[in-house]
């Protein structure tokens, strides 16, 4: 029989090893701990030194108020910290850190030197950990702030180096925790440097626009439209994508909530919604995202790293950042380039003035028709006004908000695609996809507007629902009447369905109404519009003019004009690019003349 292994307290070297694994994954883990606790010290200026990828340095220093002798040897200790005094503080976090356990456990697993020095002092404090425990304490001459060097991370833990990857790998991590602290505080100079060569050197700026243009050029930002909106709790602020600018990955989709690089899945699930109908499955539009709200609103004491938080009005968050998000996309301000001054030692020639090409006015080209909704049942012809070139619709905001707005039709390619000049440069564009997007805007506006045609059933049927669904559906009733939904409480949790919307007068209402409460459960008062949308763009699909004749030229600008009044006009409601966009600096690029 086995003995029993008596129960013993592991010693603090142990413990502070075993917290080290939960904080410190990597060098960027080193980097994220050590800039936050820089900025919540009050630095103006941080600078990062790496070598090796930074697994045999992370060297952070900053400008911030330092510390004195006591201080900085309390800091070193496990679950020593300035930025909580009681429980209570945990509902009402306003700093980067808040547990003070990163810097006992980067110690216990580093060759780690803190020097610091507060203004005014006499001399400024040193001290040297071998492994966690104190090998040296002594004064030094020092600047105000902190600075502190991290060597040989887990030089005695062998299990843990040995899962480090490459340098390049562990560099390319670094950077992209470097770029996100910089990212959340614009206002602060960052410097990078890896193995005594400069990657970054970021100047302080009062706008997040100039800060991501430091960090990913003036191609990114052309694409971006401001977020600015608020309930009067939860605030959002940054720059989202405009399709189809886009990626395969989510490296550009980057969210900052009180300050705090991190995600959640609501935010998440937000952003999807979103972009659904503007995007094609797997692509991500870039954002630069600010939440902040009431730190009592958001617990950030929810993942050992700090990546992840969680709402305590999590609804609500949702649906602010998807209206932020519809609101940027479908505005109509592009941020301007931002003007450098040309440097004397890369002296650029100034580009010629170009001639303005001339608009197109032709009042005699009607808009394409609007097609008929196929039923089973019998077609019916939606009664929506048509754009003309005599006068603005109202269903579609007058052109302006594209960039061709001004143009010159120069041609057709493959009897698909319209070639046309603008001011800027030249513009691709599909007219399936852009005749897509008019007639999928015009459907969706008869839902905003209330007048969606719908289609009676007869006989009318009951249906039985849930007392969860009975719920909802009575919560939302009117919308789904605005919908075209003809609905009535029939007692018993059961509902009388009178008629459904034309484009989908032909499913089974039983199923139908039992799907609609269930996102409506799941979805709050946006799910029964999110619901529609989908089935509108398959409607828009299907209506679409099938390009086996070639458009006349009347019919052509026609189009072209509808798109360019469109909220969205970059993409079809399926994700699609209506456009393709290439500036004519990208074109003198490509013909090697700059």
């Amino acid at each position: 029989m086995t003995e029993p292994v008596p129960i013993r307290v592991l010693p603090d070297a142990v413990i502070n090893q075993i917290a080290a694994g939960e904080v410190v994954e990597r060098p960027a883990s080193v980097l994220k701990e050590l800039v936050e606790n820089s900025i919540d010290a009050g630095a103006q200026r941080i600078e990062v030194d790496v070598v090796d990828g930074g697994r045999r340095l992370v060297r952070v220093r900053d400008d911030g108020l330092g510390m004195d002798r006591e201080s900085a040897l309390l800091a070193i200790e496990r679950h020593a910290t300035s930025k909580l005094r009681q429980l209570a503080d945990l509902d009402s976090i306003a700093t980067m850190g808040f547990r003070g356990e990163a810097l006992a456990a980067i110690a216990s697993v580093s060759q780690f030197t803190l020097a610091t020095n507060r203004a005014g002092a006499v001399a400024g404090t040193e001290i040297l950990i071998f492994g966690g425990k104190i090998q040296e304490v002594r004064d030094a001459g020092l600047p105000t702030g902190t600075d502190i060097a991290v060597r040989n991370l887990f030089f005695n833990v062998p299990a843990r180096r040995k899962f480090m990857r490459s340098a390049q790998t562990e560099f390319t991590r670094i950077r992209q925790a470097f770029v996100l602290e910089a990212l959340a505080h614009p206002g602060l100079t960052f410097v990078l440097r890896a193995d005594d060569s400069e990657v970054y050197r970021l100047p302080a700026t009062s706008d997040l626009l100039d800060r991501i243009r430091d960090l990913h050029g003036e191609e990114v930002t052309r694409h971006l439209r401001a977020l600015q909106f608020s309930n009067g709790v939860v605030d959002i602020g940054g720059y989202a994508g405009l399709p189809p600018f886009s990626r395969l990955d989510r490296e550009w989709q980057v969210i900052f909530i009180n300050g705090r690089p991190c995600g959640s899945p609501v935010v998440n699930y937000a952003i999807q919604t979103a972009y659904r109908n503007v995007l094609p499955g797997g692509r991500y539009a870039p954002i630069f995202m600010h939440i902040q709200l009431p730190p009592d609103l958001v617990d950030v004491n929810v993942h050992p790293a700090k990546k992840e938080v969680r709402f305590r009005r999590p609804t609500e968050v949702r649906d602010v950042i998807i209206e932020a998000l519809r609101l940027a996309i479908s505005g109509t301000d592009l941020p301007p380039p931002k003007q450098r001054e040309p440097s004397a030692e890369t002296p650029s020639e100034a580009p010629q003035p170009r001639e303005a090409v001339p608009v197109l006015t032709r009042t005699d080209e009607p808009s394409l028709p609007l097609p008929a909704v196929p039923t089973a049942a019998t077609q019916i012809t939606l009664d929506l006004p048509a754009a003309s070139a005599a006068s603005e619709p109202e269903d579609l905001p007058a052109a302006g908000a594209t960039p061709w707005a001004e143009y010159r039709l120069l041609g057709r390619v493959g009897g698909m695609y319209a070639v046309l000049e603008t001011n800027d440069g030249l513009v691709l564009m599909d007219a399936r996809s852009a005749h897509e997007r008019v007639i999928y805007e015009k459907l969706m506006d008869a839902v905003g507007r209330g007048k969606v045609p719908s289609q009676g059933l007869l006989p009318p049927t009951a249906v039985a629902v849930s007392p969860a669904q009975t719920q909802a559906l009575r919560k939302h009733l009117k919308l789904l009447q605005e919908m075209g939904f003809g609905l009535a409480e029939f007692g018993n949790d059961t509902f009388m369905v009178e008629s459904l919307p034309v484009w989908v007068a032909d499913a089974a209402p039983a199923s139908l109404l039992s799907d609609l409460a269930d996102g409506l459960m799941q979805g709050g008062k946006s799910a029964a519009r999110d619901w529609a949308q989908p089935l509108i763009a398959t409607i828009a699909g299907r209506q679409a003019v099938e390009l086996q004749r070639e458009l006349s030229e009347p019919e052509l600008n026609a189009l072209i004009r509808d798109l360019a009044r469109t909220a969205m006009p970059y993409t079809s409601p399926r994700g699609k690019p209506t456009v393709i966009l290439m500036s004519f600096r990208e074109l003198n690029r490509k013909f090697g003349r700059e």
